[in-house]
């Protein structure tokens, strides 16, 4: 509503004056407003809870996986941990480290753009491997090191096994079974596209 006792502001310099005006530093907006409200203990709690319980995976997806991410449609034959009769659905626990596996896997030169899925999992739904065969690193793929993957997929034991990376020290990587009861406790999936650096495209030309 305008007041016919206020000038109306001809300039921007006029305008920023008749904002001050309205809100005085000693009464800022954010003090006046009862709309304002601080995350209560309760709140905080709730969310450290549910951060403690559940992992959050992460992998790079092409166009044709955007839909379903982690289902069956994105299990890949064989990998370091499973063979061609056990397809798993490969992530990992960080987004810099899937973009290191996906980075590592290109036959090609890394497109401009990529798709970075994300998806929580329960923490008591993921079994982690503590042992496997010293030479579990070694290329091509060791029989016996898929062999683990391949028994783990066909014994549904549980929805997503944590194995380290070969790629970096101290990283892991999650295989997911989309094949398992629990996979519908994958939450919270979501997609985000990035622009590649062009430092990092240079991989494979």
């Amino acid at each position: 509503m305008h007041n016919p006792d206020m000038p109306t502001p001809t300039s921007e310099k006029d305008i920023d004056e008749a904002v001050k005006e309205t809100f005085p530093a000693s009464d800022p907006p954010s003090f006046m407003s009862g709309s304002t409200a601080a995350p209560t203990a309760a709140t905080v709690d709730h969310a450290a809870r549910a951060a403690e319980s559940t992992v959050t995976i992460y992998r790079v997806v092409g166009d044709d996986q955007r839909d379903k991410p982690f289902g069956a449609g994105a299990a890949q034959g064989a990998g370091r941990w499973t063979s061609q009769d056990a397809p798993a659905v490969y992530a990992s626990t960080t987004a810099a480290t899937a973009l290191l596996e996906f980075l590592a896997h290109c036959e090609s030169a890394p497109p401009a753009e990529i798709h970075i899925a994300s998806a929580h999992i329960p923490k008591d739904r993921i079994t982690e491997l503590t042992s496997y065969p010293a030479q579990w690193r070694e290329r091509p793929y060791r029989p016996d090191v898929q062999a683990i993957g391949d028994d783990w997929v066909r014994s549904h034991r549980s929805l997503g096994l944590q194995v380290p990376s070969a790629l970096c020290d101290g990283a892991c990587n999650v295989l997911i079974n989309p094949a398992h009861v629990d996979a519908p406790l994958l939450q919270h999936v979501e997609l985000h596209t990035m622009r590649l650096d062009e430092r990092l495209r240079r991989i494979g030309r």
